[in-house]
């Protein structure tokens, strides 16, 4: 029998980053450190593990983006 593939939510957190950076550009972060304020005030665990999850792809592609050209990162 064939073994089922792994998941992996990263993938998909990352689309929804995108999306939303695309959709709203920087503005975004703002709204994902909202939905977390939110999650975390009526104690949805989850939710708050989904958006900050989310938030970290924002910020990642948020700082590659803002990175000036020639900048290297050590």
């Amino acid at each position: 029998m064939q073994q089922p593939e792994s998941f992996d939510p990263n993938f998909y957190f990352g689309l929804v980053a995108d999306n939303l950076l695309k959709n709203l550009g920087l503005k975004a972060l703002v709204y994902a450190d909202e939905a977390l304020s939110k999650m975390k005030a009526i104690g949805d665990e989850e939710g708050f593990n989904l958006w900050l999850s989310i938030h970290q792809h924002l910020a990642d592609r948020a700082s590659d983006s803002m990175r000036p050209t020639g900048v290297v990162l050590h």
